[in-house]
């Protein structure tokens, strides 16, 4: 008999369905979210098993209201009574997950940090720091996409027991050839002001003018940044295609040559690793996490405001895989992450 498992997660993030595809050869798996689910879920798991609190949640703290939800999951969990609970992004789920714990000190406490959960949002104030402290210090286990976040959870919760791995991509074949646009270039971040996706803007309208960029995702920056672009005249080379699922996303991955992510702050970022996979020349900010998988003009760029597009041996395509394909394949990480969790 599988012991039961529950991603208390956002059901509608891509994220949740990659941990779904792949936890589900493990264990008898729940999923439990604050906001609807990607239908793809019912795919891998019945949908008796997928429960949703409706409740929205602020991605950069400040979830006092989810307090009102915790009896809700206590009643979701204690009926269904699991050996897990793998809480999904520290300053949200990760805290009402933590309260659990509180009460059900038997269960296994997961916790996987994101990136602004633990970069970003606990230096804001002490309420947040102690609140981001508090729910590591219940965790049995943490799970960190990035050294960089694996030392920041370290000066959060100092006793804290970490396993770094990459949120990575599916399985691949090394060497196979994708017919790439060479004038394209693809954005695959949230329109919101960490991601910069304005600099991008600005610096592409300086590019030559055979050059295109394909703008993806949503956030509450866009009409700001259609405006920008409309302001810039380059309508006709910038185009905006909103929240893509996932072969959508590989459809501009494979069609791209250039991939640029410039955020503030971040840690290692799952479309940066896809990117790579597919053949993408990688243009990044010059940040912790991004140097555990790029060397400046080697097999990346780190971005400047002033830098024309640069220029690459296409060797540097397979050598990329390469990295992915030893360091950051998911099934494989997972394989790992279940023997640590079955010592806990």
């Amino acid at each position: 008999m599988q012991d039961k498992y529950i991603l208390f997660a956002d059901g509608k993030s891509p994220h949740t369905l990659k941990w779904v595809k792949e936890l589900i050869k493990y264990y008898e798996l729940y999923v439990i979210s604050l906001r609807g689910y990607d239908e793809n879920i019912l795919h891998y798991i019945p949908k008796d098993r997928v429960i949703v609190l409706n409740e929205s949640v602020k991605t950069q703290g400040g979830n006092a209201k989810l307090l009102f939800k915790y009896f809700d999951l206590l009643k979701a969990i204690n009926e269904i009574d699991p050996k897990y609970l793998n809480a999904h992004f520290l300053s949200s789920y990760g805290f009402l997950a933590a309260l659990i714990k509180l009460k059900i000190p038997s269960l296994k406490l997961i916790q996987s940090t994101l990136g602004t959960d633990i970069l970003v949002t606990p230096f804001e104030s002490k309420i947040k720091f102690w609140a981001a402290k508090f729910a590591l210090s219940k965790a049995d286990l943490i799970t960190s996409d990035s050294y960089y976040m694996s030392d920041k959870i370290k000066e959060i919760y100092p006793d804290s027991y970490i396993d770094t791995f990459p949120f990575g991509v599916d399985d691949f074949e090394i060497g196979v050839n994708f017919k790439k646009d060479e004038n394209l270039i693809f954005s695959n971040r949230m329109l919101r002001k960490n991601y910069n996706i304005d600099t991008i803007i600005q610096w592409f309208s300086n590019l030559d003018k055979k050059y295109n960029l394909i703008i993806a995702h949503s956030g509450d920056m866009k009409n700001e940044l259609i405006s920008l672009v409309d302001s810039l005249n380059i309508t006709d080379r910038v185009k905006f295609v909103g929240f893509l699922n996932a072969k959508e996303q590989e459809y501009y991955y494979r069609k791209a040559k250039y991939y640029i992510s410039i955020p503030t702050s971040d840690s290692t970022s799952v479309s940066l690793l896809e990117a790579m996979r597919y053949g993408c020349y990688p243009i990044v900010s010059n940040l912790p996490a991004n140097r555990e998988w790029l060397l400046d003009k080697i097999n990346g760029t780190f971005f400047k405001e002033s830098m024309s597009l640069p220029l690459f041996n296409k060797d540097i395509i397979q050598f990329n895989q390469k990295i992915i394909y030893n360091k950051a394949v998911f099934s494989k990480c997972i394989q790992d992450y279940i023997n640590k969790l079955e010592r806990i």
